[in-house]
Order: structure tokens, then C-alpha cells, then sequence
């Protein structure tokens, strides 16, 4: 019983102390935020600085013809409904279904963009949505417009993850807030303008069947900027960042990073996610508002094509007049308080839900236009400060993955199932109340939402800060002509979901050196191999080997590059033999089958006891044997580093120095290792040197033979339990 207490009364204080750490308000001194003190710029001064008015130029003209395919699906619905004989409910599923693929498209969108050249990227999505919207006019029935919209949103998808990002980088960080107000003003344009186009085109063309010549036209000149956007010069990532501190890095040489790591880093930024939360939220109107707005003009106002695109024209006029002036306020507001920016951004788009609800219950067109103008102005000018605040604490390396995420929260919960729950209200009880049930709880909740993320942003662009400032001090170290550790980490942490378990960690590994890896139990040792082996994405910190960052690359790019991990516990399948297992640790090698026999006869020369048992099933085998496959396994891979997790775990003394006579071996022949291991003696007789951890931390780092002179240290880790 007395343990049990002990044990409850250690996990209370260790938890007790990370609140105690997660509360504390970091020491943020605004000359290490970006943009907090820097002097203010004209827009001209920033464009001239930055990439120049051409890319400008053509990020606006892109957003603006994105808006007039969307327009034009929004104006020309009743057309489309009575060409093609579908209902509210149905109509509602097909507009959402855009906002499926434009997820689905973000997503692999993003990760290209963070791994390849931005303009080419962007510029062939852009030519193959120009190509579907050509197709959307050919449409015979529902299931056809449904495919077309899904296709559409697939080439509109690279609006967030790369044209964001490239307009993050080619400009600099105190006129964000303006830059981004005047690409936020090309929706408003496209909205207003669009309208008349297509309602226009529609018109011009006649008959029920006008609208199709909308959809040909509008593609044309998607099609020239997609060309235009193949030919533009890329920008340099993360530009003004790395001249704030003085930073410059071979990107050449950072391995891609894996969406799967980057969500997770993401996820940990708690600004990112409560702006990730509200604005999902908020994705329920902000989709099915105009779309069911224009289908109201039509029932209830008997608006025509035309008319319904003037409407909805004359509504971007006040949004449009009072961009300008909110983005100077918001790089003021920035500069000076970063929360109050985001308390700013949140009322704004809390707005927009109250404004349009009024507006659809006015009773003639003019006021209803009015409201709708109001209720669009908060939410062009709120969304206009989303990708600056975004860009403030996305490290520059994720904002493409960063920005793709967005669209995951907006359009597949609040997008898609906003206009179908909008649509299925409109069928029953109208398109007015259906309108004022959806947009008034969906903009006070994000709102609310957004809102939270003011406390944590400070706390988060320090964060991106420190990165900057570490990689800038590894510079220096480099130019000074010290050694570079094969395996570098820095300012490490790492949570289990709200439960932190590792704090801070700074760690070298040196090249050719037996590295002990010990501590109490739970301390975070196997943990720290997991983040060393990709298994585990840390929430703050970075990872090198060799110099390269690869704190966010996949596990089966780290082994390529030498990194292996021998797990702790059974490493094998039990079923296949020996040589089988043999083959399948070499999996990546498949393709070179001599490269892999070759491998298979120099491993087994290290365990002599395997020799005539290689068609023998692994499971057979006893727990020291199948412990000598699972490391005759890893060493196939000629790693770099090798992780070693539990070495002795359940073995027979005997089996324990057969094995630590191979470590001896490999040790003797420069074998880079980091061994956790339960047994200290164990560890101490083959280590060069020792790092001790304690909740999460690092307690002692030195060579073996000091730590043996640690009584306090060395008690803890025999008294205590191993894990971690």
C-alpha cells in the first residue's frame, strides 16, 4: 500500500509541475517577435522590398477568378436547379461537394508545396481547374455537376497551402497584415464583379440553358494564369524571418517533411488550433450563406440571373472600401499587442453571423442588400487577419501543410455538412430561418472560439522565435569550425496528448560514441528514441543528423539516412523464419537483392548460434535468439545511429554477455549508438558516456565514469521501475 501512495504521490507532483511549467508566462521581450518593433512600412516600400507588384499582381487576379467560379455556382443556382431538375437538399450536397475535394486537394497540395517549387505546383493546379470548370458547362444531370464541383474543388485547392505561403515569403513581416488585406480584397472584387459576369453572360446568352456559357467563358482566363503562374520566380522560404536573425540554410539538404508530422507539431501550437477550431465552426455560414442568399432572392424577391449578381455585387462595395483601412489597423494593432489582433479578428467575424441574419429578414431587396453588405464587410476584413496571425506561428517550414489544414476545418465539417443541414432547413421551414438558424450559432461560437487564441499567441511567437535563434547560434557554431554531432537536439519537448512528458531536452550524440541513456522510471528515456526515430513528433525543439533538420521527416526517410531503432519487447514476426525476418528488415534495400545477401551473410557472422538456423521460425526460437535477430535485423541497414531500446530486457546473464560482446564489437568497429537500458551496470561497461533523466528532463550528461560516482542518481534507477 505504502508503494501505491508513494507511486499516486509522485504522479500528482510530476503533473502538479508541468501546470506549474505550461502556466508560466514566458519571459517575451517584443524585440524577439517578428514584426512587434519593426518600423512601419508604406504598402509600396513593402511590395518594392519584397517580391514586386508582378506576383502581387497575379495572386490577386487567381483569387479573383476563384471567386467567379464560385459566384457563378452561387448565382446561377436556380438556373442549374431548373435545368437539371434537383432539389434545395441536393443543390446544398453539390455545392459542398467543392469544399470535399478542395480538402482532399489541400492536403497533398501542401505537402508538395513544402517539398518542391511552389509556382510550378500552384500553376498546374491552377490550368487543371480552368479545364474542369470547362467541363462543368457540358453537364447533363446531377451526378455529372456533382463530379464537376468535386473536380473544381480539387484545382481550387491550391489557393490556401500555396498561394498563401508564397505570399508569406515574398513580403515582408510588418506590411503582412496590408499584403494580405489586398490579396483579401480580390474576394470581394471577384464577388462583386463575378456576379455581374456570369449573371451577365447567363443573360446575353439566353434560355434556360444560359448559364452553361458561364461556366466556358469564366475558364479562359484560369487557363492563361495558370500559365503565367508556371513562369513566376519562386521566392525564398521563410526570407524575412531568416534576415530578422541573421539565418541563412541549405533548404537543399532538409529531407521533406511528412504531412503526418506536420499535423502533429501543428496540433501542439495553441494558437494554430483555436483558430483551427473557430474557424471550423464558422465553416457552417460562411458556404451556405450566399448560395441560399441568392436562392431567397429568387423565391421570395422573383430576381433573375442578372439582378441576383447585381445584388450580390453592390453587398462586396463596403467590404471592399474597408479592407484598406482595417489592415493599417491591424499591422498597428499587431505590432503593438498580437492578442488584441486576435480579439480584433474574432469580433469582426462574430459580426458577420448577427449582420447577415438581420439582413435576410429585411423586407424588400434594397435593405436586404444593405445587411448582406454589412455582414460581408466583417467577414472579409476578419478573414483578412487569419493568414498573417497564421504566419506569425507556423514555423515557415509547415506553412504550406499549415495553410492546407485550414481548408480541413472549414469545408469537410463546417462546408459540406453546413450547406446540406442549411439546405434540409431551407426544404422544410424556408431559406430565411434556415439562414438565421445556421449563421447566428456557427459565428458567435467561432468567434468565441478565435477568441481563445489570444492567449497563447505571444507564448507561440516566442516559440518560432527561439527556433530562429537556436538555428542562428548553429551557424555560428559551424563557421567557428567546431564539430558537428552526428545527432543534434535541441530545446526539446514532447506531450502524450495534454500530459508532457518531456521538457527541454538538449542532447549531442557524437560520432562513434556508446551513448547510456538511463533514468527513473517514466522519465522519458524510450520516449526520446522515438522522437530520435520519427515515431514520436515533438511539440517544440529541433532535431539534426548530420547538420539536417529532421525533426518533422517520416521514419522511413530517417532510416534511409541511417537511423534505426531496435524496440524494446518482440521485434519479430514469429511465424517466418530467421531469413525471412532477414528480408523484411531489409525491406528497403528490396530492390537490390545481392546488396541484401550480402548484408544477411555479414549479420549473421556477428551470432554465430543463428548460422544453420535461418529456416528455423523466429517464434521458435528462445528470448536471447530471437533478441539476436531483431539486432542482426537493424545492423542490415548499415545504420548511421543505432537505437537500442532495452537490450537486455528478460534475457538470461548468459545471453547478456553474449550480446554486450557484440555492442563491444560494434563499438570497437565506430558504431554510433544510444543504448536504454534497464540493467546501469549493463549500460556503464560498454558506454563512453551517460545521460541521466528525470520527469522528462535531463538531470546529469557526462562521461560513464562520473555517473558511477553518483550514488543519488544510481539509486534512483535501481529502486526504481523501469519504463519511460
Amino acid at each position: 500500500m505504502e508503494s501505491t501512495n508513494d507511486l499516486v504521490r509522485t504522479i500528482l507532483d510530476q503533473e502538479q509541475e508541468r501546470a506549474g511549467r505550461a502556466s508560466l508566462e514566458p519571459e517575451i521581450s517584443d524585440a524577439r517577435i517578428f514584426g512587434a518593433t519593426t518600423a512601419v512600412t508604406s504598402i509600396k516600400q513593402a511590395v518594392r522590398g519584397g517580391a514586386g507588384w508582378p506576383l502581387l499582381a497575379l495572386l490577386f487576379a487567381l483569387q479573383v477568378v476563384d471567386e467567379f467560379d464560385r459566384v457563378a455556382m452561387s448565382v446561377l443556382a436556380p438556373d442549374i436547379q431548373s435545368t437539371l431538375g434537383v432539389s434545395d437538399t441536393v443543390l446544398g450536397a453539390v455545392a459542398g461537394a467543392g469544399g470535399v475535394f478542395f480538402v482532399l486537394g489541400a492536403i497533398p497540395l501542401g505537402m508538395a508545396a513544402d517539398r518542391f517549387r511552389r509556382v510550378r505546383v500552384g500553376g498546374i493546379a491552377t490550368l487543371a481547374w480552368g479545364a474542369i470548370v470547362f467541363l462543368t458547362g457540358f453537364v447533363a444531370n446531377a451526378f455529372a455537376l456533382f463530379w464537376a464541383r468535386m473536380g473544381a474543388g480539387l484545382g481550387q485547392s491550391n489557393v490556401l497551402p500555396v498561394q498563401n505561403s508564397l505570399a508569406a515569403d515574398a513580403y515582408p513581416i510588418e506590411a503582412r497584415g496590408r499584403i494580405f488585406g489586398l490579396l483579401g480584397a480580390a474576394a470581394p472584387v471577384g464577388r462583386a464583379t463575378g456576379p455581374l459576369v456570369v449573371g451577365g453572360i447567363a443573360a446575353i446568352a439566353g434560355g434556360t440553358e444560359g448559364w452553361r456559357w458561364a461556366f466556358w467563358i469564366v475558364s479562359i482566363p484560369s487557363l492563361v494564369l495558370g500559365v503565367v503562374f508556371l513562369l513566376t520566380k519562386e521566392p525564398e522560404r521563410g526570407k524575412f524571418e531568416r534576415a530578422a536573425h541573421d539565418v541563412s540554410i541549405d533548404e537543399a539538404d532538409t529531407p521533406p517533411i511528412s504531412f503526418s508530422g506536420a499535423f502533429e507539431r501543428l496540433k501542439a501550437i495553441e494558437t494554430f488550433h483555436a483558430l483551427l477550431v473557430g474557424i471550423g465552426a464558422l465553416g457552417f455560414a460562411l458556404f451556405s450563406v450566399p448560395l441560399f442568399v441568392n436562392v431567397l432572392l429568387k423565391d421570395h424577391f422573383g430576381l433573375e440571373a442578372f439582378d441576383r449578381g447585381l445584388v450580390s455585387a453592390v453587398a462586396q462595395i463596403p467590404a471592399f472600401a474597408a479592407l484598406p483601412f482595417v489592415s493599417r489597423r491591424f499591422d498597428r494593432v499587431f505590432r503593438s499587442s498580437p492578442p488584441d489582433a486576435v480579439r480584433l479578428m474574432a469580433l469582426l467575424i462574430s459580426g458577420y453571423g448577427l449582420c447577415v441574419a438581420l439582413a435576410v429578414w429585411m423586407p424588400n431587396v434594397v435593405l436586404l442588400a444593405i445587411g448582406y453588405g454589412v455582414a460581408t464587410t466583417f467577414s472579409v476584413c476578419g478573414f483578412s487577419m487569419l493568414m498573417p496571425l497564421m504566419s506569425a506561428v507556423i514555423p515557415f517550414r509547415l506553412r504550406s501543410q499549415g495553410f492546407a489544414i485550414v481548408g480541413i476545418y472549414i469545408f469537410l465539417g463546417g462546408g459540406f455538412f453546413g450547406a446540406v443541414i442549411t439546405g434540409w432547413i431551407a426544404d422544410a421551414w424556408g431559406e430565411r430561418l434556415a439562414i438565421t438558424l445556421v449563421s447566428i450559432p456557427s459565428a458567435v461560437l467561432g468567434g468565441y472560439l478565435l477568441g481563445r487564441g489570444a492567449r497563447f499567441i505571444r507564448r507561440d511567437m516566442l516559440l518560432v522565435v527561439e527556433e530562429f535563434e537556436e538555428e542562428t547560434a548553429e551557424r555560428a557554431r559551424r563557421r567557428s569550425g567546431e564539430e558537428i554531432p552526428v545527432v543534434q537536439v535541441r530545446n526539446l519537448d514532447f506531450s502524450y496528448g495534454p500530459v508532457q512528458v518531456l521538457f527541454d531536452v538538449n542532447l549531442d550524440i557524437h560520432r562513434g560514441e556508446t551513448l547510456a541513456l538511463l533514468g527513473t522510471n517514466g522519465a522519458g528515456k524510450s520516449t526520446l528514441l522515438r522522437c530520435l526515430s520519427g515515431l514520436g513528433t515533438p511539440s517544440r525543439g529541433v532535431i539534426r543528423l548530420n547538420g539536417s533538420t529532421i525533426t518533422f521527416s517520416e521514419p522511413t526517410l530517417r532510416v534511409r539516412r541511417g537511423i534505426v531503432q531496435l524496440p524494446g519487447g518482440k521485434a519479430l514476426f514469429g511465424d517466418l523464419s530467421i531469413r525471412e525476418n532477414l528480408r523484411l528488415g531489409a525491406f528497403i534495400h528490396r530492390r537490390d537483392r545481392a546488396f541484401v545477401d550480402r548484408r544477411i551473410d555479414h549479420v549473421v557472422e556477428l551470432f554465430p548460434q543463428l548460422q544453420d538456423r535461418l529456416d528455423v521460425p523466429a517464434g521458435s526460437l528462445s528470448g536471447g535468439q530471437q533478441q539476436m535477430v531483431a539486432l542482426a535485423k537493424s545492423l542490415l541497414l548499415e545504420p548511421e545511429v543505432l537505437l537500442i531500446d532495452e537490450l537486455s530486457l528478460g534475457l538470461a546473464p548468459i545471453v547478456v554477455e553474449s550480446m554486450i560482446e557484440v555492442i563491444e564489437n560494434l563499438k570497437a568497429a565506430g558504431q554510433t549508438m544510444v543504448l536504454v537500458e534497464q540493467s546501469v551496470n549493463v549500460a556503464l561497461s560498454v558506454a563512453d558516456r551517460a545521460v541521466f533523466l528525470e520527469r522528462g528532463s535531463v538531470r546529469f550528461e557526462g562521461p560513464a565514469h562520473e555517473l558511477r560516482e553518483r550514488d543519488d542518481l544510481l539509486r534512483a534507477v535501481f529502486l526504481g521501475a523501469e519504463g519511460g
